[in-house]
């Protein structure tokens, strides 16, 4: 019960939990230092409203960090992302079924009565029941492939035109939600969960899909 209790405390106001691992490799300070950047699409993101609103998540997380955003002109470095989902693969697993498994004990009580030579007994018998598994359900659900990369740039190597990557980071989940929109929000949370991060790492991170 008390573990019930506390999924139901942890789960109000969401709708589930993204597991995500997070591979990272970066040359940033440890500690965030103030930084100016620009955001450059892809060539298949301009002008699409889903980007812009990923746009728009990464840009409330790099705040949290002492990022700026400024008009790419004037950008110590530039910042560009891309997310993908796959078609799904089915996944096959048993989910226990529980149920009373017997009887551990009994207890009988009751009274006698006695008229002369002759007597009546009364009474009753409780029993303790035992629970546990009683049989697996075999249950077939398609799992989904999400995938989140996020890369800075040195702005003045792009002018060089000798790409400096300062930090890349590349997110994988996976579940049964075939809309990758659903949970964005998730995955670039869990990117900016440690920011930057140990350069190197691969780590999971687990986070509250919040309702909408």
């Amino acid at each position: 019960m008390l573990v019930i209790l506390s999924a139901a405390i942890l789960l109000n106001g969401c709708a589930g939990l993204i597991k995500s691992d997070i591979a990272v490799f970066h040359v940033l300070p440890d500690t965030p230092q103030p930084t100016s950047y620009a955001f450059i699409p892809l060539k298949d993101q301009e002008g699409s409203l889903e980007y812009e609103t990923y746009k728009g998540l990464i840009r409330t997380e790099l705040t949290k960090y002492q990022y700026t955003e400024v008009p790419i002109e004037r950008a110590e470095v530039v910042v560009a992302f891309g997310y993908g989902i796959d078609t799904g693969k089915d996944k096959i697993s048993s989910i226990p079924q529980y149920g009373q498994t017997g009887v551990s004990s009994s207890t009988t009580y009751g009274t006698i009565s006695t008229y002369g030579n002759y007597g009546t007994y009364s009474g009753a018998t409780i029993y303790t029941p035992t629970f546990g598994v009683t049989g697996y359900q075999t249950v077939s659900q398609t799992q989904y492939t999400r995938q989140v990369w996020l890369h800075i740039v040195d702005n003045e190597s792009l002018r060089r035109g000798k790409v400096k990557k300062v930090y890349e980071a590349n997110v994988v989940s996976r579940g049964s939600s075939s809309q990758i929109a659903k949970v964005m929000p998730a995955l670039i949370k869990a990117i900016f969960k440690k920011f930057p991060g140990k350069s190197g790492s691969t780590r999971r991170e687990i986070v509250p899909l919040e309702l909408r």
